[in-house]
């Protein structure tokens, strides 16, 4: 992340943690960024002031999505349409191998390991402790849980959740918007938009988001 202040967007529990990450990397935070409840609005939570998304300039600093949820995508949306620069922020106690790249916008939590060859894409969250393998892509605005383990050569398309303390076997795919539930153990390749739980993992129907599949985010 650049020098200078950054605005952590939302003000759940999960924002707190992220403000953290920043003053973890010697960076300031300088305030929250609500975008849905204006109750919240210049109040003072997890010790910082909190203004709305669209009404702070975005001429203050740069903005970082504190949130795990599945509405990242819209959040992004919201922040360019204002002139938001969106950060990107790598805990200073995760690895990243040099030859692998992190996208704009993308959180990696303390602990967090990427193998080599490994693309991690925009708004991504990587979760405290999470193992991602050598080979693998973890695809724009998708969630990995703490704990959880992405083995090698896995790609994990858009906007898809494996949950915390989950594992996904070499040589697999995560189809878009699909969700692995907590500790369900993938061996085979799970299709686009489909919730998959238990060991092995098996579908469960249309993917659903369930509070404990995000709760470390929320």
């Amino acid at each position: 992340m650049t020098p200078g202040d950054v605005y952590v967007v939302g003000t759940r529990t999960f924002a707190a943690e992220v403000a953290d990450f920043v003053v973890d990397a010697g960076l300031r935070v300088a305030g929250l960024l609500e975008p849905y409840d204006r109750a919240r609005v210049g109040r003072t939570i997890h010790g910082y002031p909190v203004t709305w998304l669209e009404e702070t300039s975005p001429d203050a600093g740069s903005a970082l999505i504190g949130t795990g949820d599945t509405d990242r995508r819209e959040l992004a949306a919201r922040l360019r349409s204002v002139g938001w620069h969106a950060g990107t922020l790598v805990h200073p106690r995760a690895h990243v191998a040099p030859s692998s790249t992190v996208g704009g916008g993308s959180v990696v939590g303390p602990g967090v390991i990427v193998g080599a060859r490994t693309r991690i894409g925009e708004h991504v969250v990587l979760g405290r402790g999470a193992l991602i393998g050598h080979h693998s892509e973890i695809g724009s605005f998708s969630s990995v849980g703490p704990g959880a383990n992405v083995a090698g050569n896995v790609r994990v398309e858009s906007d898809a959740v494996i949950a915390m303390g989950a594992l996904v076997r070499d040589h697999t795919t995560i189809g878009s918007g699909a969700v692995v539930a907590m500790g369900a153990v993938v061996v085979d390749d799970v299709p686009a938009a489909t919730e998959v739980r238990g060991l092995p993992a098996r579908p469960l129907g249309s993917a659903h988001v369930s509070a404990g599949d995000l709760r470390q985010n929320s």
